[in-house]
């Protein structure tokens, strides 16, 4: 995994948030430094005084990393005279609050949000910003408050796509294990209902042996879930997952217990470049791209648009999932190669 300075701004230090960015489950996701860049032309507001803070869900996650990453990629390429300085949430809510209150006081124009979770109640919170002068864009979530933008990939949608095509390659009479997120989390909670839905009205047949919980989406307690597995059922043909990061956790526990990978089939979400490689590799059997690239491009885009027409109205933009199979597999890693993610 490539190395990255990161710079500790005076942001962090007086609110003594720790800012690194780190990545834990992957070795493909880069992490993304926590910077300034300062642009160009146009606008109500002249790109070179905007100043947009980025706040980020929990870089120690995979999916967080590729999406801050990407935010920086959009920003050098399309506005790289935009001042914008990336700070980590690390997963803990109470600090959303205290961030966009330094944003306030230090000038921020706009703020790009990737909230901790989906089940993050959010709503007041932006609204008393926004009245105060500082609105937000999120990324990775739907927000419905009536002042923030949002743009996002739909979860339901997502679920509901790889079971589809799960549905059609599980052998007959297939016996599956279900792997979800923190309990109560919107986005595992739709993905897997997807799953079941589909499941059930397609394959009535596959047996769902089990469905486990893994706290934070974290790829080491898959491991420990699958190992557990293993040690309970002498059959398993296949395992769904809410994302791409416990599967591979998954797929790893398998080979540990000498299962035989290449007959088994194993679904994700995300299109992690992990992930995608893991497909090429003939172990995954498929994913659904939620494309890290995509969001942060239109949500770089909203931001700076809200920057320049602070009265604008709130915008959605619901983008489309893509499956990710052996057949459109190139395609997949030659986009993680362009944006430098894969070397």
């Amino acid at each position: 995994m490539k190395k990255v300075l990161v710079c500790v701004l005076c942001l962090a230090l007086v609110l003594g948030v720790c800012v690194g960015c780190t990545n834990e489950a992957s070795q493909t996701e880069q992490s993304p430094s926590t910077s300034q860049s300062s642009a160009s032309s146009g606008g109500d507001k002249a790109k070179d005084d905007i100043k947009v803070l980025v706040l980020a869900k929990k870089l120690a996650d995979p999916f967080s990393t590729w999406l801050m990453n990407m935010v920086e990629y959009n920003f050098k390429q399309s506005y790289p005279n935009v001042q914008y300085t990336i700070l980590d949430q690390a997963g803990d809510p109470a600090t959303t609050e205290s961030f966009l209150e330094q944003g306030l006081l230090d000038g921020y124009d706009v703020v790009l949000l990737q909230k901790v979770s989906g089940s993050q109640d959010t709503d007041e919170l932006l609204k008393r910003f926004a009245d105060q002068g500082l609105r937000t864009v999120v990324v990775n979530n739907d927000v419905n408050d009536g002042v923030s933008s949002a743009v996002f990939f739909p979860e339901y949608t997502m679920g509901t796509m790889i079971a589809t095509y799960a549905a059609k390659n599980l052998p007959k009479d297939a016996k599956v294990c279900l792997i979800k997120s923190t309990p109560s989390l919107f986005s595992s909670e739709q993905r897997a209902k997807g799953y079941e839905d589909v499941l059930a009205k397609e394959r009535p047949d596959v047996e769902i042996l089990d469905t486990q919980n893994v706290q934070d989406w974290n790829k080491d307690l898959a491991i420990n879930v699958m190992s557990d597995w293993c040690q309970r059922f002498d059959t398993i043909d296949g395992i769904i997952s809410c994302n791409d990061g416990m599967v591979l956790g998954a797929i790893e526990a398998a080979k540990s217990d000498n299962r035989d990978v290449q007959k088994m089939q194993f679904y994700g979400i995300d299109g992690l470049a992990d992930g995608c490689l893991s497909i090429e590799a003939g172990e995954m059997t498929a994913s659904v791209l939620q494309n890290a690239e995509e969001m942060a491009k239109y949500g770089v885009e909203l931001a700076v648009k809200t920057a320049q027409n602070p009265d604008m109205p709130a915008e959605k933009k619901e983008l489309e999932p893509t499956l990710i199979t052996k057949d459109n597999i190139d395609e997949m890693l030659e986009m993680h190669r362009k944006t430098g993610i894969i070397k």
